[in-house]
């Protein structure tokens, strides 16, 4: 409304908000004042945390190099098949304590320094290292001893020339009567810090450091070594817990930082440095601004608040106001379907229509607020359901497990609400996707009944639904939306009843599916299977925010279950090239040592020609050599085995046929008989030598089955088939040999995991690579006594995927 400058209406309004700007202002004032106050406080507590959590850090650490030294100690009579009583050196008793020392935790020990010392203090062994000075005041030495055979307190800093030192004492006994311990003296280095920067969960642009004789010794800040760093240190000193600290605010290249210092003190109490803490203060400073805007904006609203409040007061003045002024407050009640009738002067017609507009306008967005609200309380529980799968899914060896955990969340009332999950696993055998189980809202079975009575569903698609489920199979074909979900790697939903859409199997149109989603398990590399989700029994409807967060959330998985499977390749890269360097290292050297046992071996028999009984000791040895020659291949194949491997067009059957004829005469004298049933002849693209090698070794474990049984009826058949309306080929190797325990199969692919004392154990963790890089699938199963089946699928090579 227009209202002229000199009405009564602006002068009173005028001098009201000149009364409530100084007011606000004294109130904003005080509150920054005391928020500032309360910030400058917090930071205080937090330097005083984060310094306190540093010294638990480090004491931590030395507590765990004590119980190492112990548990190495109790455990020391085992080293190398040889107790330390044998050894006669000082020197080599302590270079064997540090060497399991350092097996324990490299990282630790490394830098190290473990000394022999007696009672008088004086080094009798110790293991040098190169750069650090091993100095041990036998003084202090001698303070400390009865701590140590107390187990009191069996650790103290010392300073050597500029650095600051460690060391931990433990008793020590050996065959003599001496009374001797174990000193282990850990140097402060930038390693150290390091890792207690990590410990003590400092943000991103804090800094940790050492200061010893008021200089900067070492750390993450820019500053030069031995810099002068701090001139007064008597300001806010505190104790606690045994720990002097000390707080300051200081400028350090240019940033402001908030420093807070622990004093390291040596046995004798006297001060010989600081660990030092600097919180960055330039975030204090930008949260402070924080303070001022929302001091600021909470003046703003003071200020409108105060001036609804002091309208009463102009009510006495201006009567016409007063009608207003009663649908004012019938508005703050919430009541918004209310009329003023305009009267008056223009002015108060001008405010009465206005005001019927605004409350018009208030009730609309009422509505629209409400709404609003509606969905984004959803959206938010749905978030803190998809944070908290994501904190708590872990990724399992058993994809199966996970799955399960995901699918609880995913129906739990707590979590996003759906009413059931059905899993699908894909096939790589027979390029289908089956059945799994499938997991039921706990309120949807409590309510079953008044779902049926509703008509919104039958009890056997709750009671029924896990067997129901097992009876399932897809075709994976993009002709279905299972399959296509997990074919193109995304979510696809409608909101609509299932038998109306082609789910891949006719089971689906009696399990009354009612507004779904389908999520695909995914890597790269492999393809898990699909989880469906529906609205079974409710009236909710699948939003485009629900599958946006449900998309993040399998993104996610899936890129952690790649990163899982990377560092298990990670893990078996490492293991294998840590097997060569042992081969190379083992046998390289040891070969011209064979040679000349044999060439020994044969001169010897040339000379004493007659001997049968040495003839049969030189025949041993052979055979011990062409063993270890033997164990040497196997090695280098399983090292080698991603190496120089051609790929070419091979017939299953050429390939067995000349396994069956090479392996056939001398399965014929051991009474074993084998049996080749071909029923399809098909090809796949392959390395012939790395297939043969792999059905080799398949059918060689198949005859040392039979080396245990007392049985003329041994039998091995090969049969080979074609998987129904897929591309794939089956190879089944079975036998009746001893079998294997649910143990044995667990364990059988595992690299040096064998029941053979003749073999390394390798050959089928070498047959599963051979067939996990042929893209195919392997599988043992097996009865204790009654035999073994292996079952083998490749893909049929096609012309095409060339």
């Amino acid at each position: 409304m227009r209202v002229n400058k000199n009405s009564l209406l602006v002068r009173m309004i005028f001098y009201n908000d000149i009364a409530i700007i100084v007011a606000s202002t004294t109130i904003a004032l005080f509150l920054t004042f005391i928020a500032f106050q309360n910030l400058e406080s917090r930071v205080i507590d937090s330097a005083r945390d984060k310094i306190v959590l540093m010294n638990r850090a480090y004491n931590g650490e030395i507590l765990r190099a004590k119980d190492d030294l112990n548990q190495t100690l109790r455990n020391i009579s085992t080293l190398s098949n040889r107790s330390l009583k044998n050894i006669a050196s000082y020197n080599e008793k302590v270079a064997i304590i540090r060497n399991q020392l350092t097996r324990r935790n490299y990282e630790l020990y490394s830098d190290s320094i473990l000394s022999i010392v007696d009672e008088n203090g004086f080094i009798l062994g110790e293991t040098k290292r190169k750069g650090i000075p091993n100095k041990i005041d036998r003084e202090t030495f001698k303070a400390n001893v009865s701590n140590a055979d107390n187990d009191i307190k069996t650790s103290y800093f010392s300073k050597i020339d500029d650095r600051i030192y460690n060391k931990i004492i433990v008793r020590y006994n050996d065959e003599s009567n001496r009374k001797l311990y174990l000193v282990l003296t850990f140097p402060i280095t930038e390693k150290t810090i390091k890792n207690l920067a990590s410990l003590s969960s400092l943000g991103e642009d804090d800094k940790i450091f050492l200061i010893v004789d008021e200089k900067y010794k070492m750390g993450n800040f820019s500053l030069e070594k031995n810099t002068q760093f701090l001139s007064k240190r008597d300001v806010n000193r505190m104790a606690n817990k045994g720990y002097n600290y000390i707080y300051r605010r200081k400028n350090i290249d240019n940033e402001a930082y908030y420093i807070a210092l622990s004093d390291i003190y040596d046995y004798q109490n006297r001060y010989i440095g600081s660990f030092g803490v600097a919180i960055y203060y330039e975030n204090i400073e930008r949260l402070k601004l924080v303070i001022s805007l929302s001091v600021i904006v909470i003046v703003l609203v003071f200020i409108a608040i105060s001036t609804t409040i002091s309208s009463r007061m102009f009510s006495k003045l201006l009567e016409p106001l007063g009608r207003i002024m009663e649908a004012a407050e019938e508005v703050s009640k919430g009541n918004y379907r209310i009329f003023v009738k305009p009267e008056g002067v223009d002015e108060m017609r001008t405010l009465s229509r206005t005001f019927n507009k605004m409350a018009e306008d208030i009730r609309a967005n009422e509505e629209q607020a409400k709404s609003k609200n509606r969905k984004l309380v959803s959206t938010l529980k749905r978030i803190d359901a998809v944070e908290k799968i994501l904190m708590n899914i872990q990724i399992e060896n058993d994809m199966n497990i996970t799955v399960k955990e995901i699918m609880s969340a995913l129906t739990s009332e707590m979590g996003l609400g759906f009413s059931r999950a059905m899993y699908f696993r894909y096939s790589r055998e027979i390029d289908t996707m089956v059945g799994e189980f499938a997991v039921i809202n706990n309120k949807i079975k409590r309510d079953i009944s008044n779902v049926i009575e509703n008509g919104r569903g039958f009890k056997f698609q709750i009671e029924e639904l896990n067997k129901l489920i097992k009876l399932i199979k897809i075709p994976f074909k993009n002709s279905n939306l299972i399959a296509k979900s997990l074919l193109e790697k995304r979510i696809i939903f409608q909101n609509d009843k299932g038998y109306k859409h082609e789910l891949g199997n006719e089971l689906f149109k009696s399990l009354g599916i009612n507004n779904f989603l389908i999520m695909p398990i995914y890597t790269e590399k492999r393809n898990y299977g699909c989880i469906v989700v529906d609205y079974f029994g409710k009236n909710n409807l699948v939003t485009q925010e629900e599958v946006e967060l449900l998309t993040l959330l399998f993104l996610n998985i899936s890129i952690r279950i790649k990163n899982r499977n990377l560092e298990e390749e990670k893990i078996d890269l490492e293991r294998t090239a840590t097997i060569g360097k042992l081969v190379d290292r083992f046998f390289k050297s040891r070969e011209t040592s064979f040679e000349k046992m044999l060439e020994f071996t044969e001169k010897m028999h040339a000379y004493d020609s007659n001997n049968t009984l040495f003839k049969i000791q030189i025949q041993e040895i052979k055979e011990e050599i062409n063993k270890l020659r033997r164990e040497r291949e196997i090695l280098n194949e399983y090292v080698d085995i991603k190496k120089n491997n051609p790929l070419e067009i091979i017939e299953i059957e050429t390939i067995l046929a000349e396994i069956i004829s090479e392996v056939e005469p001398k399965l014929e004298k051991l009474g074993i008989n084998i049996s080749v049933f071909i029923n399809y002849n098909g090809k796949v693209l392959g390395n012939r030598a790395r297939l043969k090698r792999a059905f080799y070794e398949i059918i060689k474990n198949a005859k040392e089955s039979f080396e245990k049984k007392n049985d003329d009826n041994k039998k091995i058949n090969v049969i080979v088939t074609k998987e129904k309306n897929v591309d794939k080929i089956r190879v089944n190797i079975i036998d009746n040999g001893i079998g294997m325990t649910q143990e044995q199969l667990e364990n059988i692919f595992e690299p040096f995991v064998g029941y053979n004392e003749n073999a390394p154990g390798l050959g089928l963790s070498i047959v599963s690579r051979i067939i996990k890089d042929h893209h195919g699938v392997i599988k043992y199963s097996s009865q204790l006594g009654e035999g073994t089946e292996v079952k083998i699928t490749l893909n049929i090579y096609k012309e095409e995927i060339l």
